[in-house]
């Protein structure tokens, strides 16, 4: 990706970028931030359809031909690249804190509550959903319902 290419796609002269953006990777970080914006759970009442949709959404954002590998390489680039880091940081925090949110509230309605709490089950469904990418391994629908709900149980059905 070069920023002449980027310009020419787009239609827009370089001057016309650097007007929006002081840098190429400003612009595909917001780029990056934005279609991540994309993974945000939603309390429709029915926690493990909603965990099931939210799933899905990662995979599929994960498995994408250009974005899963973008997801990656900008992950390792943003320990040694603030440029990287500083942007990607606050919008996976801010993401992340929204998405804990929603579903804290949904899994306060549940009765029993279940034994985990939302942070842990959103790192599970993100580590299953990037394993499918990274290291190929498939989940099928199925066996990905059996783990929301394992991950929705109260705390006897777990002993």
């Amino acid at each position: 990706m070069t920023l002449e290419r980027v310009c020419a796609e787009a239609g827009v002269t370089k001057a016309t970028f650097y007007r929006r953006w002081d840098t190429p990777t400003a612009c595909v970080m917001e780029a990056f931030l934005e279609v991540w914006s994309e993974a945000e759970f939603k309390d429709t009442g029915a926690p493990a359809a909603d965990l099931e949709a939210f799933a899905h959404k990662l995979i599929e954002l994960y498995s994408h031909s250009h974005l899963g590998a973008c997801s990656v390489a900008l992950q390792t680039e943003a320990r040694v690249n603030r440029e990287i880091g500083v942007p990607l940081t606050a919008g996976t925090k801010s993401r992340r804190s929204r998405n804990t949110g929603a579903l804290a509230q949904a899994l306060a309605r549940m009765t029993p509550p279940p034994a985990l709490p939302a942070p842990v089950i959103l790192n599970v469904l993100n580590g299953v959903a990037r394993n499918i990418h990274s290291l190929n391994w498939p989940v099928s629908d199925e066996e990905l319902r059996t783990l929301i709900q394992s991950l929705l149980s109260p705390p006897a059905a777990l002993r």
